[in-house]
């Protein structure tokens, strides 16, 4: 069947389109490939060089916690705790218990032998890029420690609002770090004692979002 002029037209330029879309996907899948190797791969001069921007692509949704040839497991176990606080009808301050929000994480974990990798890693994974930005003082010195920071209080939100026994104002964290202790009667050292770190108070809207 012969095809009409307006139709022979207008198929060059759709063909022209799904081939223009199909060959971005192709590139933006064939840079997220490269930029997760780099990360994952040992320290070389093209991953040190273009580190800003693998770290900008990577976190924090694509963050890995494994190194290409050297498998990278957590040497030590941290809770994070949280608490809130607000103000009252008479304009005294107020503050929530301290709520574990790494508890629904270890929960769903426990017995379980396929857990989510949400529940495995989403605020611990936080935590580290938090304290790996930040290093030993809470002053975000760079924008990409403002998104670390932001990022980690917006995880603590989500999870503690439903726990909240008011709106909140503000909300504040705790983070206990306990070493995983190698297996035998391995003596107690201050190595193996579990240290805690108080963030400061960080402000969100008076209804916790």
């Amino acid at each position: 069947m012969r095809q009409r002029y307006g139709e022979l037209r207008h198929t060059k330029p759709v063909r022209v389109a799904k081939g223009a879309v199909a060959g971005l996907c192709a590139a933006v899948a064939l840079t997220h490939v490269v930029l997760v190797f780099l990360h994952v791969a040992p320290s070389n001069p093209v991953s040190q060089r273009y580190a800003p921007q693998i770290n900008a692509w990577i976190s924090p949704f694509f963050e890995q916690n494994w190194l290409l040839f050297a498998p990278n497991p957590e040497p030590d176990r941290t809770q994070i705790f949280a608490r809130t606080g607000w103000t009252t009808a008479t304009g005294a301050h107020a503050m929530s218990d301290w709520f574990d929000i790494t508890a629904p994480d270890d929960a769903a974990i426990t017995h379980n032998p396929y857990p989510s990798r949400t529940n495995q890693s989403m605020i611990r994974r936080a935590w580290s890029a938090y304290e790996w930005s930040h290093g030993d003082g809470d002053v975000s010195q760079d924008d990409w420690a403002v998104i670390r920071a932001e990022n980690l209080r917006n995880i603590a939100v989500q999870r503690v609002t439903g726990l909240s026994p008011q709106p909140f104002e503000v909300i504040r964290l705790k983070v206990v770090t306990r070493p995983i202790t190698p297996p035998g009667d391995t003596p107690q050292t201050d190595s193996t004692e579990p240290s805690t770190r108080l963030l400061p108070w960080w402000n969100v809207t008076p209804d916790g979002s």
